[in-house]
């Protein structure tokens, strides 16, 4: 036991990194192609700010993202554990939620990223020989939850924040095409009054 410790605090702090640096380029590409797309307005200040509150908000999810996919990857070798932790029990002896509650711990021990996800866990009714399945198969299926939740979140937020940096962009269309025009009306009246 605690062999994993190490590596799960140094996948926590590569989610950090991680979710961070995707946010960076996210936002940074979200805003190159809202450029694209209207590219006679620039942004404002307001959009900037905008943009910093996205990312935030972004960064976040991100972070979160990252920790449930990594929690998802090594479910297998949670139920590895779980199975040798188990061995010495009886077959015929059900776990209650103490039980289940007892080798939860025991899992955030060895992983404590799972610690900062689940907080409580109830398979009463398993024995020694379906509790580590049971326990795997319920973790994926709550990071795919988890997972789903943040992917809708971030589209939420993404398509909020540029909706209000579309419309916090200035137009500058108009501002060149009196400028030519004013210019050209001005050039105009010099060959009037040079004829």
């Amino acid at each position: 036991m605690g062999g994993y410790a190490p590596f799960s605090a140094a996948y926590s702090i590569g989610n950090l990194f991680l979710g961070i640096l995707l946010t960076v380029v996210g936002v940074i590409l979200l805003f190159v192609l809202i450029q694209s797309w209207y590219r006679n307005s620039t942004f404002t200040p307001v959009s900037y700010i905008v943009g910093g509150i996205l990312f935030l908000f972004l960064s976040f999810q991100s972070i979160l993202l990252c920790g449930a996919v990594t929690i998802k990857s090594y479910s297998e070798d949670v139920e590895g554990a779980i199975n040798s932790w188990v061995a010495e029990v009886p077959s015929d002896i059900p776990f209650n939620q103490e039980d289940s509650q007892h080798v939860l711990e025991q899992i955030t021990e060895e992983w404590p990223l799972v610690g900062y996800f689940v907080g409580g866990a109830d398979f009463t009714g398993h024995t020694s020989v379906t509790i580590a399945q049971a326990m795997a198969e319920e973790l994926r299926s709550f990071m795919n939850y988890f997972i789903l939740r943040r992917v809708g979140w971030s589209l939420l937020f993404i398509v909020c924040g540029v909706v209000i940096v579309i419309k916090s962009m200035e137009r500058v269309s108009r501002r060149r095409y009196s400028s030519t025009r004013s210019m050209a009306t001005g050039s105009s009246r010099r060959r009037r009054y040079d004829d």
